[in-house]
């Protein structure tokens, strides 16, 4: 694992979490200095494009290229070439929120995600045949994501920008980069670091398959609803839901007597992965609940509700395993501080989790806002981009070397 690029998608991952720490003291001080709806964007970027997307290039790169391929300076070139794009993002959405600067930017990094998927397509070597299969269906389905993203531009200069097309077509774009790509990607390298090239049960996985791909492709009809109404969206998004909520099921009777193989006895390590499993798990069981007409309605139109589900995901479940996964990956050196940092960030997730679904739970109820909640939930969320500093500190620290050694999973 090449630890300057974990440094670097950790210093996007500090970044994003920053802009989010000033967006919730917008509602507190004002800060009329704050473009919102512009800073928003850019926090979005950064944290599923400079986070979550370098992570997983990093992963992807060490687990499944072959070392003789991994050393070709392609791979090096575009992974530094596609931080230069968050960079780009990074400062441009902040100033003038979608313009041409940052179109360019995000329209650049796009057009690097379908080299390093073509790349990965041609060079991979997996010997499990279902490992394979998650790992292209991720890169497929971040491919389809992207076409949401080609439509924008069009429709803006039509003059459709305030459209519900408009609308529809970014939560496309969202739908299938964290339900989709983001999802069957970490799963795919969580599954092969547990069964170490063991096949799983042939027909549980074949089901477990079919229902999770089947689910995320349903699902979409809940943002159908939200754009147009209609009871079928509604059916067809219930019937994904209980899609989703069977391959939950399946997978935990795949994996059941592997996660030893996965975990060792460092508590860290067990900490991230429980961090990120329980997080898949409480997400699924909140969409489940959309099956309820009035739960859907509520889910996007409460915006408390909406935040407390998207960061649930990011920070909790993807966040999670890919530190997991990174730990297992030898990216990580062992010292106190990052324990401080662990504490930090699990204990800054929590509360912000809690304070978003019980205001959530305040509107519905018409009980207004909870008593000083803008100010408890920023300082709640002052400890995530604390904790990831001290992570990142922690191991710049031990930084004297390009690679950190590896742990093969």
């Amino acid at each position: 694992m090449k630890k300057s690029w974990f440094l670097f998608s950790l210093f996007n991952f500090l970044i994003a979490a920053l802009m989010g720490l000033i967006l919730r003291g917008a509602f507190v001080w004002g800060l009329e200095w704050v473009d919102y709806r512009n800073l928003m964007h850019g926090h979005s970027h950064v944290a599923m494009l400079g986070w979550g997307y370098l992570a997983l290039y990093a992963l992807i790169w060490h687990r499944f290229i072959p070392k003789v391929k991994r050393e070709k300076t392609v791979y090096s070139l575009l992974f530094w070439f596609t931080q230069l794009t968050v960079v780009g993002m990074m400062v441009s959405f902040p100033i003038q929120g979608y313009a041409a600067v940052s179109i360019a930017f995000s329209s650049l990094h796009i057009v690097a995600s379908y080299i390093f998927t073509y790349r990965v397509w041609k060079d991979h070597q997996i010997q499990n045949p279902q490992i394979r299969l998650m790992l292209k269906t991720a890169l497929i389905l971040m491919l389809l994501s992207t076409m949401g993203v080609w439509v924008l531009g069009p429709l803006a200069m039509s003059g459709d920008r305030n459209s519900t097309f408009y609308q529809v077509a970014i939560q496309f774009y969202l739908h299938f980069q964290f339900h989709g790509w983001f999802t069957f990607a970490v799963l795919a390298l969580l599954m092969d670091a547990m069964t170490k090239g063991v096949f799983l049960h042939k027909e549980k996985f074949q089901w477990f398959y079919i229902l999770l791909l089947s689910s995320t492709v349903f699902t979409f009809s809940l943002i159908i609803f939200w754009g147009y109404r209609g009871d079928i969206p509604l059916i067809i998004n219930g019937f994904g839901l209980v899609l989703q909520l069977s391959a939950l099921i399946l997978f935990f009777q795949l994996v059941k007597g592997k996660m030893n193989i996965f975990l060792d006895t460092f508590p860290l390590l067990r900490t991230f992965y429980w961090l990120g499993l329980s997080s898949w798990i409480f997400k699924i069981i909140l969409q489940t609940a959309v099956v309820v007409p009035k739960v859907a309605l509520i889910s996007f139109t409460l915006r408390s509700f909406m935040i407390g589900f998207i960061h649930l995901t990011m920070l909790g479940f993807i966040s999670g395993l890919l530190f997991a996964l990174f730990w297992k990956a030898g990216a990580w050196t062992k010292n106190g501080l990052i324990v401080a940092g662990t504490v930090s960030f699990i204990v800054g997730f929590v509360l912000t989790e809690l304070m978003l679904f019980v205001q959530g739970l305040f509107y519905w109820l018409n009980w207004g806002l909870v008593p000083f909640h803008y100010e408890t939930l920023f300082g709640a969320s002052a400890l995530l981009p604390l904790g990831i500093f001290i992570i990142l500190i922690s191991q710049m620290s031990n930084f004297g070397y390009k690679n950190a050694n590896v742990s093969q999973l």
